[in-house]
């Protein structure tokens, strides 16, 4: 059935780029639209919905800048999920704005990656998991914080790959540019009295996840976060 709100609904309250996005969801949904096909042209979308080209053509424009949509001259535009970017830029601006702090942010983040673990800790892929004992000789292994920032920043990587749940990976995705701005903040200013504890609380989730013990890498998390708080 066809969407067609009469022409004055466009100055309505309802946005334009809800009614495109309701439409391509229904799309979507029916199997008419998947990952990287082309969309409707402007002049189906105006007819389907009821829309003039300047709303179609903004509506089109703010999906682009939300990362739904990405428009290729002369060839249209396409379905694409590079939304992360997007939220990446508003949890930046959210954090700058003072809507949020770091505090909100850690929890978030290690409920994520709990999430992460309890998967990571029944499926112990092996991949992953060799990765994160790397990672941890390197941080052994580091002689300035960049090092041990980089090797840090990879364990965790690894962690979320381990749990195998591209939604926890994507939302970790976004959240990386301000992750690893309070990850270099925090190792710059680690003493050795909270470094040689930090490090273990690595070894430690290293190890159950080898050995299948779940208690052990529960408690080494939490008490991982505690530590950089």
């Amino acid at each position: 059935m066809k969407t067609k709100p009469p022409a004055s609904e466009e100055k309505s309250t309802v946005r334009t780029y809800d009614l495109v996005l309701e439409y391509l969801k229904g799309q979507i949904l029916e199997g008419k639209l998947t990952l990287g096909a082309k969309l409707p042209s402007e002049r189906s979308l105006m007819a389907e919905l009821g829309l003039s080209r300047n709303s179609v053509r903004e509506a089109l424009r703010q999906l682009e800048n939300m990362g739904f949509v990405r428009s290729v001259h002369g060839q249209g535009s396409f379905l694409v999920n590079e939304a992360g970017q997007g939220f990446s830029s508003i949890l930046s601006m959210m954090l700058l704005l003072r809507q949020s702090d770091r505090g909100e942010f850690l929890t978030l983040r290690e409920s994520l990656e709990g999430a992460a673990y309890e998967r990571a800790v029944r499926l112990a892929p092996p991949q992953p998991i060799q990765a994160m004992e790397q990672a941890v000789q390197a941080m052994e292994q580091a002689q300035e914080s960049g090092q041990l920032e980089e090797a840090e920043s990879r364990f965790h990587r690894s962690l979320i790959e381990a749990g195998e749940n591209q939604l926890i990976a994507a939302i970790m995705e976004a959240l990386s540019s301000q992750g690893d701005l309070y990850r270099r903040e925090t190792l710059a200013q680690l003493d050795e009295a909270t470094r040689t504890p930090l490090l273990d609380t690595h070894r430690r989730i290293l190890k159950a996840l080898q050995t299948g013990d779940a208690p052990l890498g529960r408690a080494a998390l939490a008490e991982h976060f505690r530590l950089i708080q």
